[in-house]
């Protein structure tokens, strides 16, 4: 991640006491654009070594953090490679750190995949489909992405004449589609997922979660995964990440996520276009709004509209 809160290795040592860990070595993450995260190498009280992560949220307080922790603790006892926050001596998940709330995580084995082939995207797929399937107690304290959704096209004035009325044009079909009660990572980017050596070894970040249908979380991943660098759809990793959500026993609508692919490939070019979360970022900051505004040509093309 960005790191957007600056925090000393006095205070990362001092929340640590909080775990019975002792600090060897923090650093901050490089990936993502949302919250501030920092790589930790820690010491039990046995002298074992254990690493982990502390993820400082931005946008959260820890109201707005509490589903969140929920959804990720229900996903790990579901046996999917996540990384549930961690409860202290006293059962907490939650601390403030330089005035906001933060989470420690254990630290998935792995590293991120910045060149997919067909067999990474075969085990997105797969991935997806045991989160979409995944038991979930309550969802009814996520976001809603359609609204969302609305927000963002607050920046629709800066996209050109013809992609404002392109999405004119998706948004009132999409609007048509009702969601579902699925849970749906949302975000699930290259970024957002580890590989170690094969195996697909972690998923993280489910702060975009939310429940909607489970076309419109393959739509995002296919925007990613699946495309090459100038936008356009590579044919043989988008089979391979349906194949595996189809083995996995994932079910969609080929007609819902034709359009589901343009309005994912709409929310991020918005999105992008809203710019960093904050001026003084170190690090990745906010991405290339323009790499959507190709991915989006490309899947409203696609579409009979």
């Amino acid at each position: 991640m960005s790191v957007y809160t600056p925090v000393s290795q006095r205070r990362i040592a001092e929340v640590l006491t909080h775990y019975n860990l002792e600090l060897v070595s923090a650093t901050a993450a490089s990936h993502g654009i949302e919250n501030s995260t920092f790589l930790i190498e820690a010491r039990q009280y046995d002298g074992a070594t254990r690493e982990v992560v502390l993820t400082v949220f931005e946008q959260f307080d820890e109201d707005e953090l509490a589903p969140y922790i929920k959804v990720v603790s229900d996903l790990a006892l579901a046996r999917l490679p996540v990384a549930p926050a961690l409860a202290d001596g006293k059962g907490r998940t939650v601390h403030e750190v330089e005035g906001k709330p933060a989470v420690l995580m254990p630290r998935l084995r792995g590293e991120h995949c910045l060149t997919p082939q067909v067999e990474h995207c075969r085990q997105i797929g797969h991935v997806l489909s045991q989160l979409h399937q995944a038991p979930i107690d309550d969802l009814g304290r996520l976001p809603n992405e359609r609204e969302r959704l609305a927000r963002f096209m607050e920046q629709s004035t800066r996209l050109p004449d013809a992609a404002t009325h392109q999405a004119a044009q998706i948004l009132k079909r999409w609007k048509k589609t009702p969601p579902t009660g699925v849970l749906v990572h949302a975000d699930l980017f290259r970024d957002n997922v580890l590989f170690d050596g094969d195996h697909l070894s972690g998923v993280l970040d489910f702060y975009n979660a939310c429940a909607e249908r489970p076309e419109y979380d393959l739509a995002v991943a296919l925007n990613d995964w699946c495309v090459a660098a100038d936008g356009r759809p590579v044919p043989r990793r988008e089979a391979a990440l349906l194949v595996g959500y189809r083995e996995g026993g994932g079910h969609y609508d080929e007609e819902v996520l034709a359009l589901a692919l343009a309005v994912a490939a709409l929310r991020f070019w918005l999105s992008r276009l809203a710019g960093p979360v904050s001026a003084d970022a170190e690090g990745q900051g906010s991405k290339d709004p323009a790499e959507f505004a190709r991915i989006f040509g490309y899947r409203f093309n696609a579409l009979s509209l």
